[in-house]
């Protein structure tokens, strides 16, 4: 081979390998900027938990109690998640049990990147495994397990209705 062409070939591999990187990242972007359906997340509105529902392939059981009421969905592969909504339609706590991890960003909604935050702070303070307790302004998520067995719970102190306590989101 002449070795001009290995140069040549040489540069197009790179640009090539640059083209696909810019083209991921671009996509990325785009994916991030596009609206995520609307899901009863914490803070969220009542309206969406059939949408939670479906998107888990989940059976829907709501129970109403005085001070709240119960959105319960079970989804075929074990994972059970419940949502707590407020008289006034808002969810104020979430909580699951399961072989897996629920999506977080999707139960934690706005109250998201908080969590993520305190999380990294959390682990670089204590780096290893174990337990997940989180309590910041706003917050508090609750999260252990293991292997085929997790379970946890996320709500904010401010906006539990009157009459309800921590204790009664598990």
């Amino acid at each position: 081979m002449k070795p001009n062409s290995r140069i040549s070939v040489s540069r197009t591999s790179v640009s090539r390998t640059s083209l696909s990187r810019t083209s991921w990242i671009g996509i990325a972007v785009l994916l991030l900027a596009l609206p995520i359906p609307a899901l009863a997340a914490l803070g969220g509105d009542v309206a969406s938990v059939h949408e939670d529902q479906a998107q888990m392939k989940g059976s829907l059981k709501t129970t109403e109690a005085v001070v709240f009421t119960l959105h319960e969905i079970k989804a075929p592969a074990g994972m059970v998640v419940r949502e707590y909504v407020s008289p006034a339609g808002q969810v104020f706590g979430v909580s699951w049990h399961g072989s897996g991890m629920p999506n977080l960003q999707r139960l934690l909604g706005s109250y998201f990147q908080t969590f993520s935050d305190a999380v990294k702070a959390q682990k670089a303070a204590h780096p290893g495994h174990g337990p997940l307790y989180i309590q910041e302004p706003g917050l508090v998520v609750e999260s252990t397990g293991h292997m085929r067995s997790f379970s946890g719970r996320a709500y904010d102190p401010g906006k539990l209705p009157q009459g309800v306590s921590a204790n009664d989101i598990r």
